[in-house]
């Protein structure tokens, strides 16, 4: 077991100055924290000049650099593709490569970064020390082992990248069969009848019901496991969460019932990303939509619950109604009269069946997916765990 600091030297990073315009107008990738969410920097926001380079912090690193998140995120890590600049969030690693593999390296710091977060300290931005880092104590074998160490878990890692794209592309097939199907809304080539959105409300529950402003819930009224309070972290793009909610007692859900929740309802974001939906699907009988929410209720017979879902969210950008507009507030929010009021086309009820058909057999291909990359997940971690105590 050696530290870091033994085998890697150090580099920080630096902002230019925000408030010269030109210097965010180059070809020079700047990245920060933000930018860094998988083993390699795919993207970056910010482009500087060579003016800003030498007039600030920041520091140029070449192709195959280890970047650590050393402030906010903390913990993340990640390869550099090519030559790039960073923040102060972020600290350039360079092992000295007669001793350390850059990708064991990559590997091990991944490991640590549970015991990176826990070290944070800060008021308002939480970091680590450079200390920090250069005390970590990484097993040294061989080169050559750990070359072959750092094989096993890229090709795992790589499995898992697989199966992460593959769900990302579910989405793109999605709406690429709604357009083929439906056409695009804003210009409606197909010439369905259009409507206003309450003409298709359902005929046996409330068309619309925001979350219990009356009523609002306090953080005590809240139970380890009861009735589930649906959220804003339970709406995903089309997608509905079950898990992450909160829970009342069977007896304060007596009193919200109005704000109940069944199967086919549309859970709609009123707040925060405004607008967001999903069909609710949810396991439990009873359950109820938290204040940042709409449930929305359509007649069946006319407009079914994922036709409505997958418009907006495949074409509510280009769609008036559902996004905050008319003001630069950061947190905007979405009321059922705006909502009554959209004008939606309204394909037959067949077509809109065999759309619904096709989200099923996406749904359960999507379970087995993310059943799969859980198994992945989790051999993944064991693999990590071996590697690092020599097991491997």
């Amino acid at each position: 077991m050696i530290t870091l600091g033994a085998l890697c030297s150090f580099l920080n990073g630096g902002t230019p100055s925000r408030r010269v315009a030109r210097y965010y107008q180059g070809d020079v990738p700047w990245i920060t924290g933000a930018d860094i969410s998988g083993p390699r920097v795919d993207t970056a926001r910010s482009f500087i000049t060579e003016e800003a380079i030498s007039h600030s912090a920041t520091n140029r690193v070449p192709a195959g650099t280890v970047l650590l998140v050393t402030r906010t995120s903390v913990g993340k890590v990640a390869l550099t593709p090519r030559e790039l600049c960073f923040s102060q969030d972020i600290t350039a690693i360079t092992p000295d490569p007669n001793l350390l593999d850059t990708s064991y390296l990559v590997h091990f710091l991944r490991t640590k970064q549970p015991h990176l977060e826990r070290l944070a300290r800060g008021a308002t931005i939480k970091g680590v020390t450079r200390e920090a880092v250069a005390n970590l104590a990484i097993p040294l074998p061989p080169l050559a082992e750990q070359e072959r160490i750092a094989g096993i878990l890229d090709a795992a890692d790589a499995l898992r990248a697989r199966r992460r794209e593959a769900l990302n592309q579910f989405d793109a097939l999605l709406q690429s069969t709604f357009l083929d199907m439906f056409g695009d809304p804003v210009t409606n080539p197909m010439r369905w009848r259009v409507g206003r959105l309450d003409n298709y409300f359902s005929k046996t529950r409330p068309g619309t019901c925001c979350g219990p402003f009356g009523s609002a819930l306090k953080k005590r009224e809240y139970v380890e496991d009861g009735i589930p309070v649906w959220g804003i972290d339970n709406v995903k793009p089309n997608q509905f969460v079950q898990e992450r909610s909160l829970f009342i007692t069977p007896t304060k859900f007596a009193q919200l019932r109005r704000y109940s929740v069944e199967p086919g309802d549309i859970l709609i974001s009123r707040a925060g990303t405004v607008g967001r939906m999903c069909v609710a699907v949810p396991t439990v009988e009873e359950s109820i939509i938290g204040s940042n929410l709409i449930r929305l209720s359509l007649d069946q017979s006319a407009m079914l619950p994922v036709y409505f879902a997958s418009l907006y969210t495949f074409c509510g950008e280009r769609l008036p109604g559902l996004r905050a507009s008319g003001d630069e507030n950061a947190y905007s929010f979405l009321n059922t009269t705006r909502l009554k009021s959209l004008v939606v086309p309204l394909p037959p009820l067949d077509v809109q069946r065999r759309f619904a058909a096709i989200v099923e057999s996406i749904r359960e291909q999507r379970i087995r997916h993310r059943a799969h990359l859980a198994e992945l997940d989790i051999l993944f971690a064991s693999l990590q765990s071996r590697a690092f105590r020599g097991d491997l």
